[in-house]
């Protein structure tokens, strides 16, 4: 598979050594702080044998594992078919992190019909999202990041059950890292800012790591 030749991807500058190294050591240390803090999370919430909670924990995991995993495999890849191919799966795994995330932060909320409303809308468009990817590679690439960002603020429907189950912390610090993500995507659009790609990815690694905070202070509350 490769991208089509007009393809505006392809018009973008070549990265410098200095630029790919200092992405994948982005990618490397959120993928370390990552097995780290997960473990722990996980370890903790088995421990109290919240078996409910630990499947919707294990979901995000997945999620953020797959999303920095993917990327690093796609944007450390020489140009070729390959890289191409990965290209869709780290994509596709973007909404898959979106749509864990929400999984664990729904599995804070007390049960009713606004959790599974939400939930269904989000993997939802999730899976829209990874279909639209894998089979149409290359295509409607300049609604792939408003999409990410719709299916993210999607929870501001929710805002009312969210402020009755969660802490104000948690609250504050999930509007933090939804707002350095958005920020963040002008860092990735700027491309002739010599290391946008890795700033650009060091902002989705601060506001995973502003969710995972967030959500690890809404366990320990609960």
């Amino acid at each position: 598979m490769t991208l089509p030749t007009e393809h505006p991807r392809l018009m973008k500058r070549p990265f410098t050594l200095g630029e790919l190294v200092a992405d994948g050591v982005v990618h490397a240390l959120a993928l370390l702080v990552g097995v780290m803090a997960f473990s722990a999370l996980l370890y903790h919430v088995l421990v109290r044998a919240d078996f409910g909670l630990f499947a919707a924990l294990s979901i995000y995991a997945a999620g953020f594992f797959l999303m920095f995993g993917f990327s690093l495999a796609y944007n450390m890849a020489p140009p070729s078919a390959a890289k191409w191919l990965l290209r869709r799966f780290d994509h596709s795994a973007i909404y898959v992190m979106i749509a864990g995330t929400y999984t664990a932060i729904l599995a804070q909320f007390d049960p009713g019909m606004t959790v599974w409303l939400l939930g269904a809308v989000v993997w939802a468009g999730a899976v829209l999202g990874v279909v639209v990817k894998l089979a149409l590679p290359g295509r409607y690439d300049g609604l792939a990041v408003i999409a990410y960002i719709a299916l993210g603020g999607v929870g501001v429907l929710a805002i009312g059950p969210a402020s009755a189950s969660l802490p104000d912390a948690s609250l504050w610090l999930i509007v933090l890292g939804g707002v350095t993500y958005v920020s963040g995507v002008a860092f990735y659009k700027w491309h002739r800012l010599r290391f946008h790609n890795a700033i650009w990815h060091l902002c989705v690694a601060i506001a995973a790591g502003l969710h995972f905070t967030a959500i690890a202070i809404a366990v320990g509350h609960g």
